[in-house]
C-alpha cells in the first residue's frame, strides 16, 4: 500500500520562540511522504525570518491577522493531503509520530487519531503534570460524541484527520472567539461522523508557558459555553440533561472568576445563566454577591478564607489528636 500524502498545518502569530524546535520535529518524522503547511497570521516579530529559512521544506502562506481559527482554515484549504495533520506554532512531535497514526488510521479505520500528549513547563525547562490529570484522553475512541459533550482530553496538536471529512463538517467556526475552543467545537462535529483512534505512546509535547492564548480561563469558559448551547437544540433527552448540569457549572465558574476581577457585571450575567441551567441556592446566593459592593465583597472573601482556613486547622489539630490517642 502506498503511503499517504500527510499534510502538516502549522498556523502562526509572533512565534518566534519556539517555531524553529516545532518546525523541526516535522522534519524528523520517520514517515517522510509530507507537506508542510505554514500560515504566517500577520505576525509582527521575527518569524518570517525564521520561516524563510525552511522555504525549501515548507509551503508558507501570509496573511493579515485574522485569527488561528482562520489560519488553521486556510491551511487546511491549501492542502493537497489526503490526511491533514495539527501541530501548534509551540508545541513538537517525536519522530515516529505520524508514522504510528497512519498505522492505527488504516487499522482502526477511524477518521481522526490523537496521541497521548506530554506536557513541557518553560518556565522549569522540564517536563510537568498535565493541566488536568484527572483528563483520560485514551476513552475518547469509538464513537465518543456523547464522551466529548461532558469534556475535552484531546490534545490539538496530537490529531490527525482525513481531510474528505471537512467536507461533511466544515472548517473551524470563525463565531468563537480567540485561541479558544475551536478545536473543541470541530472535535464535537467530526464525532458524529467517524469514530475516533488513539495512540497510547505518548509521541506530542504540549508546551506550558505565559504567552499562549488557552491561559486565558475566563474567554475559555464563555465560548466552550456557547459552544455546547449550540448542542442543546440537537440533544436527546438524557444529553439534554447531563449537558444542563455541565453548563451550570461552567457558569457558575466563569461568574466565580469575574469575581475575582471584580467584574460584577459579567459575574451577574454568567450566573443568571448558570440558573437557567440548573437551579440552585449557592448559585442564588453568589448572585446577590455581585450586587453588593466591591469592597463588601472583598471583606466577605476575606472572611470566608480566614474561616476556610481555621477550619483545616481545626482538622489537621483534630488528626493529630487521634493520632496520639492511639499510640501506645
Amino acid at each position: 500500500m502506498s503511503e499517504p500524502l500527510v499534510s502538516v498545518v502549522i498556523p502562526v502569530h509572533n512565534g518566534e520562540r519556539y517555531l524553529e524546535i516545532t518546525i523541526q520535529s516535522v522534519l524528523a518524522q520517520t514517515y517522510r511522504n509530507l507537506e508542510v503547511i505554514v500560515v504566517n497570521d500577520g505576525s509582527t516579530d521575527n518569524s518570517s525570518a525564521i520561516l524563510n529559512k525552511y522555504k525549501e521544506y515548507v509551503h508558507l502562506f501570509e496573511q493579515p491577522q485574522l485569527g488561528v481559527g482562520a489560519a488553521r482554515n486556510r491551511g487546511i484549504l491549501e492542502a493537497r493531503g489526503e490526511l491533514i495533520a495539527f501541530l501548534d506554532q509551540d508545541d513538537w512531535w517525536f519522530p515516529t509520530k505520524i508514522e504510528k497514526q497512519v498505522q492505527e488510521m488504516f487499522r482502526s479505520g477511524s477518521g481522526l487519531i490523537h496521541t497521548s500528549t506530554l506536557y513541557y513547563d518553560e518556565s522549569t525547562q522540564a517536563f510537568c503534570e498535565p493541566l488536568d490529570p484527572s483528563a483520560r484522553p485514551e476513552e475518547y475512541v469509538g464513537w465518543c460524541y456523547d464522551r466529548l459533550l461532558m469534556g475535552n482530553a484531546i490534545c490539538n496538536s496530537s490529531v490527525l484527520v482525513r481531510r474528505y471529512l471537512f467536507a461533511r463538517v466544515g472548517l473551524c467556526d470563525l463565531r468563537i472567539e480567540g485561541n479558544s475552543v475551536q478545536d473543541y467545537d470541530l472535535w464535537l462535529r467530526l464525532a458524529q461522523v467517524t469514530p475516533f483512534g488513539y495512540v497510547e505512546e505518548p509521541l506530542t509535547v504540549f508546551r506550558l508557558h505565559p504567552l499562549q492564548g488557552t491561559n486565558n480561563r475566563r474567554l475559555m469558559l464563555r465560548e466552550q459555553i456557547k459552544v455546547l448551547q449550540w448542542r442543546l437544540h440537537t440533544a436527546n433527552r438524557e444529553q439534554n440533561r447531563r449537558l444542563r448540569i455541565r453548563l451550570a457549572g461552567l457558569a457558575d465558574l466563569l461568574g466565580r472568576f469575574e469575581l475575582d476581577f471584580e467584574n460584577h457585571a459579567a459575574a451577574r450575567r454568567a450566573f443568571w445563566k448558570a440558573l437557567t441551567f440548573m437551579p440552585s441556592i449557592r448559585t442564588v446566593c453568589l448572585l446577590y454577591v455581585t450586587y453588593l459592593p466591591p469592597a463588601c465583597v472583598r471583606f466577605i472573601r476575606s472572611l470566608y478564607s480566614v474561616m476556610k482556613s481555621r477550619g483545616q486547622s481545626l482538622g489537621a489539630s483534630s488528626v493529630k489528636t487521634r493520632g496520639s490517642s492511639n499510640t501506645g
